[in-house]
């Protein structure tokens, strides 16, 4: 069941590829009688559709399809779905030139200068030829050294003896006591609201602090600055000069006229080879390069130390303890309300604070109290008095108080005090002092520290625009190392080339080097509009400088913002080619090199050596560098090239061209160009008689027989119609030629006459 299900697919996949190729036959011959109908090939369609039984239709159709005229591919193009089908080829074709320069002819020029010699007068004539160099080095070596050195030592000591006693009364307003006397006389009641707690404390504190203060502060500094300026002028001047000495013997006016003399050059373009030569692309190639760091340090700011900002708090009230004597002396006489009994001043105020006089009585406690038949406690309060001094008193019942008898009692209340105006306004002031000084310092630091960025910026585009080129030659070595490092990874592979041991690379150079010309290696920079760089204005942190820099920056332009500004100072030189585009720079490197960095690719071309193109062109097939895709399709030509690439390599007449072929038969032409350039022959072909040519090959023949004028000053076909049987110069000919006119830095006095009527020059005799 298993093989029958498997026949049964198989006939179908048969069934399935037949059908496809198929309608690709069809698809095509549609497509060319469609070709047909729009070239308006009626002759050809005729052939076709209306052939005579004794003509194959396939031939017909054959031969219709070869009348197509594909004419310009260009036309009918469609670069949207088009580019993928066509494929650039990896081998080409370079030809090599020579010119020669020969020294034809001299003669005199325009005049320059004119001299009159007047009958028995001489005239010195002085040509002085001056060719001055001048080589300028400097060379500055700048060394400082500081040393400093700085000792501070204190030794602090304190002696001190206090000896302290405190007794302290604390009362507490919280419990309530009555008491009630009766006598013969009259009775009393005193009631107050009091608790009293009596702490008694008493405290030594002795402390021994003894204090010495000794400084002393040591400081050095040397400082060593050395500055070595080393100049050399070489001046070299070269000076040659020739006198001539006119002198007018005869009795008539002589003039001369001074006129330059002038060089007549022929230069003369030889084809001197022809190598197949592989092309390939390198992409990004700047990549692979190192860029210039400018190493600067930016002088940091001076700064102004910031003060102590922190502000000082207001003093909170503070309560003041008051301890008064007070006696009840009043006999018989009944007292009521409050019964003030005696007045004194507020204690101290503690500095910068003031009593503050409460309206209404104050609350006070009775400490003691001693007098004949006393016992209990009394209701106390205090009260400030119009003049400011305390009274204090007794607060007796809705009744009043009688008491006949003397009672001394001592009595404690608290004041408050609080922060005086003066002393308010004083902390006031001092805090918007320290708060103005630490505004001020800040602002003045952040002043500094801006001024110190854009000095350091200054300075970094002054250094940057300053720095020294480096040479033209190195530069270039180094672009070619980079793209050498990708052509020869590719004929390697990149194993062999990263990973392979030495050996195996050793070897590989070898056969590489046999077959392809590396040290004639050309590479063409394709411009960075092909693919510009995909970049944001990064050098520099450009977009934060100019952020940070604000008003500093003056803009000339539109004020539109733009990604690619670049930064300049009065005193930087030119900004390099690509500073407008945004290119990345090198701050060393020439113009060249940042075309080279900003390059979206190379093309390279490596020179096949002369015998070497068919080992050259399977080298690339075998090392799938290009690969082989592609090499058996049908070659399209036109009809004599595909016969000559027949003829060339013994194809049949009518077979098909591929092209592999098409390659073949280019190698073959290389090869056989340069095979001839080692053969020898009599040059110049032109020459009649044969002893007046010489032997030579193709390449050397201008050094043997020297300048020959070619005739018509221009050959389009380098081949000779009539070539001669003896000269195998085929195809190293000289093909071009033009004169050129030099001056010279040399005077020649010649002598003229004018015509006094007409002022002209009459010619002479």
């Amino acid at each position: 069941m298993e093989l029958f299900r498997a026949h049964v697919q198989a006939q179908r996949d048969a069934l399935h590829d037949t059908v496809t190729a198929a309608l690709a036959q069809e698809a095509q011959i549609a497509g060319a009688l469609q070709a047909l109908v729009e070239q308006e090939a009626v002759a050809a369609l005729k052939q076709v559709f209306y052939t005579t039984p004794l003509v194959d239709p396939r031939v017909a159709f054959e031969q219709a399809l070869a009348s197509i005229d594909p004419g310009n591919p260009y036309l009918t193009f469609d670069p949207k779905n088009d580019a993928k089908n066509v494929t650039l080829s990896p081998l080409g074709i370079v030809h090599l030139f020579r010119q020669f320069f020969f020294e034809l002819d001299s003669f005199l020029g325009t005049p320059t200068g004119h001299v009159w010699l007047s009958p028995g007068s001489t005239v010195e004539l002085i040509e002085i030829s001056t060719r001055r160099t001048v080589v300028e080095q400097t060379v500055q070596t700048s060394t400082e050294t500081t040393q400093k050195a700085e000792t501070s030592t204190t030794d602090q000591d304190e002696i001190s003896e206090a000896v302290k006693q405190d007794n302290r009364d604390d009362l507490k307003l919280g419990a309530t006591a009555t008491v009630n006397q009766s006598w013969g006389t009259g009775s009393a009641m005193a009631t107050a609201s009091l608790n009293m707690d009596k702490t008694q404390q008493v405290a030594r504190d002795m402390t021994h602090k003894r204090m010495r203060e000794q400084s002393s502060k040591l400081s050095s500094e040397i400082r060593q600055n050395y500055q070595s300026t080393f100049k050399t002028t070489t001046e070299t001047t070269d000076t040659t000069s020739k006198r001539y000495t006119l002198t007018n013997t005869t009795n008539e006016l002589i003039n001369y006229e001074l006129r330059r003399k002038m060089r007549q050059v022929a230069v003369q373009v030889q084809d001197v080879g022809t190598y197949l030569c592989w092309e390939t692309f390198v992409d990004e190639p700047g990549k692979d390069l190192g860029v210039a760091n400018l190493v600067h340090i930016a002088q940091p700011p001076d700064l102004l130390p910031v003060p102590d900002t922190t502000l000082a708090d207001t003093p909170s009230d503070q309560t003041v303890p008051l301890q008064a004597n007070a006696s009840w002396n009043f006999g018989d006489n009944r007292q009521s309300g409050f019964v003030s009994l005696t007045a004194v001043d507020p204690p101290p105020a503690p500095d910068g604070m003031q009593v503050v006089h409460e309206p209404g009585v104050i609350p006070a406690v009775q400490v003691s109290g001693t007098g004949d038949d006393f016992t209990g406690s009394w209701a106390f309060g205090a009260q400030f008095t119009p003049t400011g001094q305390v009274q204090i008193g007794v607060i007796t019942a809705p009744g009043g108080l009688s008491w006949d008898k003397r009672v001394d009692f001592v009595v404690a209340t608290a004041l408050r005090y609080t922060v005086t105006d003066a002393k308010r306004a004083e902390i006031t002031s001092a805090n918007s002092a320290k708060v103005a000084a630490g505004s001020a310092a800040t602002a003045e630091n952040e002043r500094k520290t801006r001024e110190a960025y854009v000095q350091a910026v200054k300075d970094r585009v002054e250094l940057a625009s300053g720095i020294t080129k480096r040479a033209f030659e190195t530069l270039r070595d180094e672009e070619r190392t980079v793209v050498y490092r990708r052509l020869i990874d590719s004929l390697m592979t990149d194993f062999q080339y990263s990973y392979a041991d030495d050996r195996t690379r050793h070897v590989l150079s070898e056969l590489i080097g046999s077959i392809f010309d590396t040290d004639k290696m050309l590479y063409f920079v394709a411009p960075e509009w092909w693919k510009p760089r995909q970049n944001s204005a990064t050098f520099l942190g450009l977009n934060d400088l100019q952020t940070r820099l604000g008003d500093s920056l003056v803009a000339w332009s539109d004020g539109q913002p733009r990604k690619d500004n670049y930064l300049i100072t009065e005193k930087s030189t030119p900004a390099p080619t690509g500073a407008s585009l945004g290119w990345l720079l090198q701050l060393d490197g020439d113009d060249m090199r940042n075309a080279f960095l900003n390059a979206p690719w190379v093309k390279a071309v490596i020179p096949v050596r002369p015998g070497q193109e068919q080992a050259a062109s399977a080298w690339l097939q075998n090392a799938n560098v290009e690969g082989a895709d592609g090499l058996d399709a049908e070659y399209a030509a036109p009809a004599a090239e595909l016969d000559a690439i027949r003829a060339g390599l013994g194809l049949a007449a009518g077979s098909v061209v591929t092209l592999s072929d098409a390659i073949h038969y280019l190698c073959t032409l290389v090869s056989e160009k340069n095979d001839e350039a080692s053969q020898t022959g009599l040059y110049p072909a032109t020459e009649v008689n044969n002893d007046d040519k010489v032997t030579s090959t193709p390449v050397e023949k201008v050094y043997e027989h020297g300048f020959y004028p070619l005739q018509g000053g221009f050959k389009v076909a380098p081949n000779d119609p009539n070539p001669d049987p003896n000269n195998t110069d085929k195809n190293f000919q000289v093909f071009d030629q033009w004169l050129e006119v030099l001056p010279t830095d040399q005077m020649v006095p010649v002598e003229v006459k004018y015509d006094p009527i007409t002022g002209r020059q009459v010619q002479g005799e």
